[in-house]
């Protein structure tokens, strides 16, 4: 059956599914959007089959909103994302990207229930904000891998309670993130719970814990008397708004559990004793500051964070593994740095500002700096350099590193939004990737990349 028959089937099923449901409750919402990136990519270190990548990215999303009764709604999205001119009969490129059904008041009680597949956001996503990770989206996407990052899927297969006994509601979810794959781990499940309690206009506290479990079966997790790796991390978060145009944030996290060898998932565990179960403690928290001036000719706005993650020493082969695990983090999008470098390991510290000459028109700038908590030893090697992967993603290139040596890279961000319409816009993201100390000299070539796109939302 061609690829072309099957989206003329799909399309026809949308519309009689909206048709359909306006005939009987006449309350439904058809919409969606259609974005094209152009993007040229240079010398990026994880690309270890091209010095230069240039194509361009279509994707289309449509979703139907349907509300049956005054409590109980059900949501569809179909998501088509490609690369330009790569056509592949044996593939729909089409993926149920949302389907959920909202119950409200449940037995007359404040309580949601939202089943099926959903997006998940908490906080500033630093823990729980897309399913496979921010930087790799490998099982996601038809898109080359060397543009995985730029990839639209963030949804969850879920079961989402919501308690709302305003002003403290509470989230109790559970996900099937890996059901019977050999690509990453096997019936990879996450738990967890999240409340959050408006104490006043100017205060928002969040408490949280989740819990990942990668059952025996999963690639690396293959030990007779090793029962799987569960991995638990539980965090707090503040975000303070009582000073006028001001928003703080801080957040605070801590890792305990299972880290079971996997040179799939952790490339460089390699280098320790394969097959192994360690005792996983590891640290991270974010600070954040955003001010706004509305009243200022062109509105400028200034924004700051600090990130911490915690390292872990290379070729520590001790019992325990303190090197911050990613999870399911959404940040930093189509910056550099989040394709080259994996999320760990690192003090990322971020000062940028936006302005807007017209009024349709912002253009903001932003610049990192990244450090290594833990630099790579000398114990492999008497040359000064080791060989290792930086993104965590196992598939991608070697890097030569110097070893004892902490600062990582510099970015420089330039983003231009234009608002044509309010439902059109254009932007261009440009970037420019400065190898630090880490990089041995052959290997510190400047990365860079240039992304325009074209959305139209309706």
């Amino acid at each position: 059956m061609s690829k072309r028959f099957i989206m003329i089937l799909v399309a026809m099923f949308v519309v009689g599914i909206a048709v359909s449901a306006y005939a009987e409750v006449q309350n439904v919402k058809l919409g969606g959007d259609i974005q094209v990136q152009a993007v040229a990519r240079n010398s990026f270190q994880t690309d270890d089959t091209a010095e230069h990548e240039r194509g361009i990215i279509g994707a289309a999303r449509v979703q139907v909103d349907a509300d049956l009764t005054d409590n109980v709604s059900a949501t569809m999205r179909l998501l088509s994302e490609r690369l330009w001119g790569d056509e592949d009969d044996n593939t729909t490129n089409v993926d149920m990207d949302l389907a959920y059904i909202t119950l409200r008041e449940l037995a007359g009680y404040p309580i949601t229930l939202v089943v099926g597949r959903q997006e998940l956001r908490y906080g500033n996503a630093l823990i729980i904000g897309d399913y496979d990770g921010n930087g790799i989206a490998a099982t996601a996407t038809p898109l080359p891998t060397t543009l995985t990052d730029l990839s639209l899927r963030k949804s969850f297969d879920a079961i989402k309670m919501i308690l709302d006994y305003d002003p403290l509601v509470i989230d109790i979810v559970h996900a099937q993130i890996e059901e019977n794959t050999t690509t990453r781990a096997d019936d990879v499940k996450l738990s967890g719970v999240n409340a959050n309690y408006r104490v006043n206009n100017d205060f928002t506290a969040e408490a949280y814990i989740w819990s990942r479990d990668r059952e025996v079966g999963s690639t690396g997790l293959t030990d007779d008397w090793n029962q799987g790796e569960r991995l638990n991390v539980t965090g707090v978060r503040g975000v303070f708004t009582g000073i006028k145009n001001l928003t703080l944030g801080l957040e605070g996290a801590y890792q305990f559990g299972d880290h079971v060898d996997n040179n799939t998932l952790y490339p460089n565990d390699s280098v320790r004793t394969a097959g192994e179960k360690y005792r996983h403690q590891a640290y991270g928290y974010q600070i954040t500051s955003l001010y706004m001036m509305p009243d200022v000719k062109y509105t400028p706005m200034i924004n700051m964070s600090y990130t911490e993650l915690s390292g872990d020493k290379d070729l520590n082969n001790n019992r325990h593994y303190k090197g911050w695990d990613a999870m399911f983090e959404d940040q930093a999008g189509g910056t550099i740095f989040n394709k080259i470098l994996g999320f760990s390991n690192c003090r990322l510290f971020n000062l940028g500002g936006s302005l807007r000459p017209m009024d349709d028109v912002t253009v903001k700038l932003d610049w990192y700096n990244l450090r290594m908590i833990q630099p790579f030893n000398q114990a492999s090697g008497g040359d000064g350099t080791v060989t290792r992967i930086l993104s965590g993603v196992a598939s991608d290139a070697n890097t030569t590193c110097r070893i004892g040596k902490r600062h990582l890279a510099d970015e420089l961000d330039l983003v231009i939004t234009y608002d044509y319409t309010e439902d059109v816009q254009f932007v261009l993201n440009s970037g420019v990737f400065f190898p630090g100390e880490v990089f041995d000299k052959l290997n510190r070539k400047r990365a860079s990349q240039v992304i325009g796109s074209m959305k139209v939302t309706f």
